[in-house]
């Protein structure tokens, strides 16, 4: 993420997650007439995005369970090799 826009990304993730509530209502919640139905399928929609956070990665950064191979010079990132910088 560039940070001189961080404000235009959060304004674009807020916005995102309020129109996301939206289309979630009406996905989940209208089309289905059983009471518990819903809230189960929003569930498993919930966990299948949860559960994907281990795959995030970025080479600057690092993952959860990598570390980052890019080392950032001035700004801009510099790829490295990451078992020499391990050493």
């Amino acid at each position: 993420m560039n940070k001189k826009q961080l404000a235009v990304v959060s304004a674009l993730v807020g916005a995102g997650g309020n129109l996301g509530a939206v289309i979630a209502g009406f996905a989940f919640y209208n089309p289905i007439d059983h009471p518990l139905t819903p809230f189960k399928v929003h569930s498993a929609y919930v966990m299948f995005w949860a559960l994907l956070s281990p795959v995030y990665y970025w080479p600057e950064h690092g993952g959860m369970f990598c570390p980052p191979v890019a080392k950032e010079v001035e700004g801009n990132a510099e790829i490295t090799d990451a078992k020499a910088t391990a050493i």
